[in-house]
């Protein structure tokens, strides 16, 4: 059986929507160059997520250092009031998440040809399935579909992760491909599990130098995913 695995996060929709709307209520910060703070604020979240992952931190002190500790090294020093003001408003933010242009058309193409669909996803468990249900892809993935880091202590890139998958899903690695947004995480873990894989390279990003050679398929856009992925199936 042919099976399409998605990453979520930057995947099927722009997590920087709702991080941008947040940070427009720090009045300090409204001045940054949002590219500028998201690059400090992704290498935070993820020394975040691993103490989670750890169990050293829990989600709510990983939300609090990951905009406080961002700030700083951006010269700005907020509250802890103001740090927990901003996670609230991001994560009400959230639940007005919208998936990219054409990724819904994708999907009922894939169900119109029989090919079976699946996330894999690092995060918490209640977070990433609460966007599941905010970006209404529920109708297109049961609750046993989504694989959610936490829930099994292991994330990607380890390979233990896509093992996983290949057993619960019953996957023939030559027939499935892994659709993500991050080089290292995604595609350089899927294809250490012997997956296909398309790179969702949307924001141009480079190659890690070690990686460069790895065999992977680019698209630059939700569109661009969807001609390569009609025309790869159109005969299915």
């Amino acid at each position: 059986m042919i099976t399409i695995a998605f990453d979520l996060d930057d995947t099927l929709y722009d997590r920087t929507q709702p991080l941008r709307q947040a940070l427009l209520e720090i009045d300090e910060a409204k001045s940054l160059p949002f590219h500028k703070f998201l690059k400090v604020f992704q290498r935070n979240s993820d020394i975040a997520f691993e103490k989670v992952k750890d169990h050293i931190w829990t989600l709510e002190e990983s939300h609090i250092f990951r905009i406080r500790n961002t700030l700083h090294q951006l010269g700005i020093d907020i509250s802890l009031s103001k740090a927990q003001n901003f996670q609230d408003q991001y994560k009400k933010n959230q639940q007005q998440i919208e998936p990219f242009p054409c990724i819904l058309e994708i999907l009922d193409f894939l169900q119109t040809k029989n090919i079976q669909t699946i996330i894999i996803t690092n995060g918490p468990s209640t977070s990433q399935r609460n966007k599941i249900n905010n970006l209404r892809l529920n109708k297109y993935f049961s609750p046993e579909q989504i694989i959610v880091s936490e829930e099994e202590n292991i994330a990607k890139p380890d390979i233990g992760i896509f093992r996983l998958a290949e057993s619960r899903f019953k996957l023939d690695r030559t027939k499935t491909w892994f659709i993500g947004d991050s080089y290292v995480n995604d595609i350089v873990g899927a294809a250490n599990a012997g997956w296909n894989t398309i790179w969702f390279n949307r924001n141009y990003k480079i190659k890690n130098e070690k990686t460069n050679l790895l065999k992977t398929k680019t698209v630059f856009s939700a569109l661009e995913l969807k001609d390569y992925l009609f025309d790869m199936f159109k005969n299915q």
